[in-house]
């Protein structure tokens, strides 16, 4: 008897879990079709991870250019480092304005993701052309996987307001992938 009420109890579970899984999916779904209802003033906790998300990715680029505007022997690449400084500090500004403006500052990184600290730590002890070369490998690395990310997150992102901060800053992402594979370029055929 105790078996068929455990087997009764597992088969009603699945059932209740199967149906708020369509439920939830159907509710997603009926999100992104009705756009026209989406509170400008509020970001999900899925577009809170998004922010975030871009927020590490932000810092951890400005992390090793500022180490490069240091120690970078190439001037073209200390100008790229520079400018990568630049750009991704207007973007972190932007984004905590964003933040701000949808009372989601809990969702603010501003801290750096563990990996940009091991790729600190691996650059740290490289000078010259080679330290030259592995940070632009590691900013066509980082550029590639970034802009890969973002295209996947403004699909996903229903809020206009960081939707459209997505969409700009693909586009300046873009930017910084083909300066870092045309320095790339210069200095591997420079050897």
């Amino acid at each position: 008897m105790n078996v068929n009420r455990i087997l009764m109890c597992v088969v009603l579970a699945g059932s209740m879990a199967s149906f708020n899984g369509c439920q939830r999916g159907n509710n997603v779904q009926a999100g992104r079709e009705n756009t026209g209802n989406v509170d400008k003033k509020v970001l999900t906790a899925d577009e809170q991870q998004v922010a975030m998300k871009i927020e590490q990715s932000s810092i951890g680029e400005i992390d090793l250019s500022r180490m490069a505007m240091d120690r970078a022997t190439d001037k073209d690449v200390k100008s790229f480092a520079n400018t990568i400084v630049n750009d991704h500090n207007d973007a972190l500004k932007d984004m905590s304005k964003i933040l701000n403006d949808k009372q989601a500052t809990g969702a603010s990184a501003q801290a750096k993701p563990p990996e940009a600290q091991a790729e600190l730590d691996k650059l740290q002890g490289m000078s010259g052309a080679a330290f030259d070369a592995e940070y632009l490998n590691t900013m066509v690395m980082h550029h590639q996987k970034d802009l890969d990310q973002l295209q996947a997150d403004y699909q996903t992102v229903v809020n206009p307001d960081l939707k459209d901060y997505i969409n700009d800053l693909k586009k300046t992402v873009s930017k910084h992938l083909e300066k870092a594979q045309d320095l790339q370029r210069n200095m591997s055929g420079n050897k």
